[in-house]
């Protein structure tokens, strides 16, 4: 006689009688699985139920997250069984389908799947949490999309409303639900919904790059615009002048500020939301992936109870990450720390945080004034802008304040000659900054994929010999997998040249030098190139070749190679 699942947990010692008991008269009240009773009552976990189940039926406890799933294999059973109870495809194998399963021994449902699909049952074990994630893999937004766009048929006579119905179960609703769960599943950080002559296109930017999500028929786009703008604040009946807004909401169990903003086309509003995660929790400076020396650096600078550290780089370089991740360094309750921030992206606790707003005349430079006043030991400037906020920043840091602030520019010694071309004088600047740190962000070989090859980028073999160094014999890719969804990558890592002012830098600068002579200086002071710490993770292991070449190849010494 087969056993139950309450017995087989007993054997092993992960259930009491009195626990049993009390999980038996639950399932009574409620009618669900056993399993699912004791899990809810935290006697058990699901991976310590699906391990206990797959020991004593001799049977293969599945990782399904390292799995393809086909998705015409899947399809085998319908969504709503799926669902129900807690079971997926996976494979055929021998004439077989295996399925997996949160509870093997549920007969009733084997003999029902066995009829629904007419073949043979060959059950593996798995958790109703992956197996509903693994679900949810195969069914992409767009598959999603097409099922919800095919309910209402295509009119491409029917004229964008000025009023749309964006309440209730209306399509345009449903659709922009799905568009921002998938973005925030995917953990892209920004939303673009483009307008084109037959319809839109949606992209999402995930890791710094953008990617084809899926189309919006014609005739639901003006519901599904109408519905982000609504969320947003912004007036749906002008479509002619840019608009901002911004929201937060709680979509996949997750709190969200969303920016929004529209731009009138040639087509139609072109509409971007940027997606910020309040429940991300911030990285410390360890994880960020800085080489051991560039963090040294970063930290003894952090230490310093005035001047000015900048962080530079591009757009979508971390360089906001940045900041937050040294404010969080320096927060204690020793510490008056004040930010002057467009926009707010993460709050912090304990730290005294302020938005821009420029309609009631409250800017960078307005802002930063009245934090003066404030009794101030750290302050943040998101961003110096103009010559007014240079000026005011590097005052403060004169005056005894340690202020943190970004800036664009393509390498560390480059932001002297951006500061003086604003207007600030080399000898304040010489006088009040502490550091530099110039960065990028490369995207990171999915760890469960990565696969060594022999190294024969002739480009960038050219460039690393430019460099001074010896290309690598190997180098390492991503194959694809589905922890990575087939892309080779996982997530991001920085990379970055940090410049320490020491005398001779600070000599040079208020001698207002080149910046030829600037580099000549930081690199005999220890400074390590962008490029160099990018070889540096190319050999290690932590990026390709080819992520190389799109972060820093061209931004120094091109010409060299």
């Amino acid at each position: 006689m087969r056993k139950r699942l309450g017995d087989i947990l007993q054997d092993q010692g992960l259930l009491t009688d009195a626990q049993l008991a009390v999980a038996l008269e639950e399932q009574k009240k409620t009618g669900e699985r056993l399993g699912r009773a004791l899990i809810a009552l935290d006697f058990v976990t699901s991976s310590q139920v699906a391990d206990a189940l797959s020991e004593h039926l001799k049977i293969e406890r599945v990782n399904l997250a390292r799995r393809y799933l086909e998705p015409e294999v899947v399809d085998l059973i319908p969504a709503t069984i799926i669902v129900s109870k807690s079971v997926l495809p996976i494979e055929m194998q021998d004439g077989a389908l295996v399925v997996a399963m949160a509870d093997p021994l549920d007969i009733n449902v084997m003999d029902d799947l066995q009829r629904l699909t007419g073949k043979i049952i060959s059950p593996v074990v798995a958790t109703e949490e992956e197996i509903e994630e693994a679900f949810q893999r195969t069914r992409n937004i767009a598959q999603s999309a097409r099922e919800l766009i095919s309910r209402y048929e295509d009119d491409e006579d029917t004229k964008e409303p000025d009023q749309v119905e964006y309440l209730g179960d209306a399509p345009g609703v449903r659709l922009t639900n799905l568009i921002l769960e998938q973005a925030i599943t995917q953990k892209a950080s920004d939303i673009h919904l483009e307008p084109h002559e037959h319809g839109m296109r949606v992209r999402y930017r995930i890791d710094g790059l953008l990617k084809d999500i899926m189309e919006i028929p014609r005739h639901l786009r003006g519901d599904v615009n109408s519905r982000i703008k609504i969320m947003g604040g912004l007036d749906i009946t002008e479509r002619r002048k840019p608009q901002d807004g911004r929201i937060q909401i709680t979509l996949a169990s997750q709190e969200v500020d969303m920016r929004i903003s529209s731009l009138p086309t040639v087509y139609g509003e072109k509409i971007v939301a940027r997606l910020l995660h309040k429940s991300s929790s911030l990285l410390d400076l360890e994880d960020f992936g800085f080489s051991i020396d560039n963090l040294w650096k970063i930290e003894r600078m952090l230490q310093l109870n005035q001047g000015l550290l900048l962080v530079t780089g591009p757009t979508g370089s971390g360089k906001s990450t940045s900041l937050y991740a040294f404010l969080h360094k320096l927060n204690s309750p020793e510490k008056n720390i004040v930010t002057v921030e467009d926009p707010v992206e993460y709050r912090l606790n304990g730290i005294n945080q302020v938005q821009v707003n420029p309609k009631v005349g409250l800017t960078f430079a307005t802002g930063l004034r009245t934090v003066l006043r404030q009794d101030p030991d750290v302050i943040m400037v998101g961003e110096i802008r103009d010559e007014e906020t240079g000026e005011i920043a590097v005052r403060s840091a004169l005056t005894g304040h340690l202020v943190l602030s970004t800036l664009h520019t393509n390498n560390a010694v480059a932001t002297i000659s951006r500061l003086v071309n604003m207007g600030l004088e080399p000898y304040i600047l010489s006088s009040t900054i502490i550091g530099i740190v110039a960065q990028r962000l490369v995207r990171t070989i999915c760890s469960d994929c990565r696969t060594e090859e022999t190294f024969n980028d002739r480009l960038l073999t050219r460039y690393i010999e430019s460099l001074g160094l010896t290309p690598p014999s190997t180098t390492y890719y991503g194959k694809g997998c589905p922890l990575c969804s087939y892309t080779g990558y996982r997530g991001r890592t920085a990379i970055a040249e940090v410049l320490v002012f020491n005398k001779e830098m600070r000599q040079a600068v208020e001698a207002d030098a080149s910046e030829a002579e600037l580099l000549e200086i930081a690199l005999r002071s220890g400074m390590t190139t962008l490029q160099y710490d990018a070889i540096g993770k190319l050999i290690d292991g932590v990026t390709t070749a080819a992520e190389i070449i799109r972060t820093v190849y061209s931004v120094d010494m091109e010409g060299d190679v």
